[in-house]
């Protein structure tokens, strides 16, 4: 229970807070702690719109060819195929396309907690996607609040750089999590 739990999220995140995460960064990483697994990821809050609902959710952006995401969709799709994860698609939790009456195929606006200034003021950004697919991991809390983009979407819908991209590591048991924090 404890890692089915725990698998769906990261067991450390490194942020880039007051350091710049690049590439040679994650490489030490990489040799210095040879049993973790790593994913660069954009997380922040968001809203989804469709079909004149709206409703809060989490946007995650991420890269599906890295490790853990190909191993989540291929254990958690129900509906879509990861091939269908490109630039303007998202996947959604089945619990929030089941309450907002959503499938495969459809349109929706995402609109993110960072402003654009326009002639009448500073306005929510908001972009168009389309959905690409519907995952169900048998929680109800992360299928009804997360929603899935690809990492370049979530960096323009949120208006920041690739330098701004999280760094998630995987480890083989989460119970140690926080000794690996402090090592690194």
């Amino acid at each position: 229970m404890t890692n089915k739990i725990l698998g769906l999220n990261p067991h450390v995140v490194i942020q880039p807070n007051n350091f710049k995460i690049d590439e040679s960064y994650i490489a030490k990483l990489k040799k210095e702690f040879k049993e973790i697994n790593l994913s660069k990821s954009y997380s922040g809050e968001g809203i989804i719109i469709s079909n004149n609902s709206a409703k809060g959710v989490i946007l995650k952006g991420i890269d599906k060819k890295e490790k853990n995401i190909k191993e989540f969709f291929k254990n958690f799709t129900s509906k879509g195929n990861i091939t269908n994860f490109n630039s303007n698609k998202i996947f959604i939790g089945s619990e929030l396309a089941y309450n907002l009456d959503l499938k495969v195929g459809d349109s929706l606006s995402l609109m993110s907690s960072a402003f654009v200034s326009t002639p009448i003021g500073s306005l929510p950004k908001q972009e168009n996607f389309k959905i690409g697919g519907i995952f169900n991991t048998g929680f109800i809390e992360f299928d009804q609040n997360v929603i899935f983009l690809n990492i370049n979407d979530a960096l323009s819908i949120f208006d920041k750089e690739y330098s701004d991209l999280n760094i998630e590591i995987f480890i083989e048991d989460p119970l140690k999590a926080n000794s690996l924090k402090e090592k690194i």
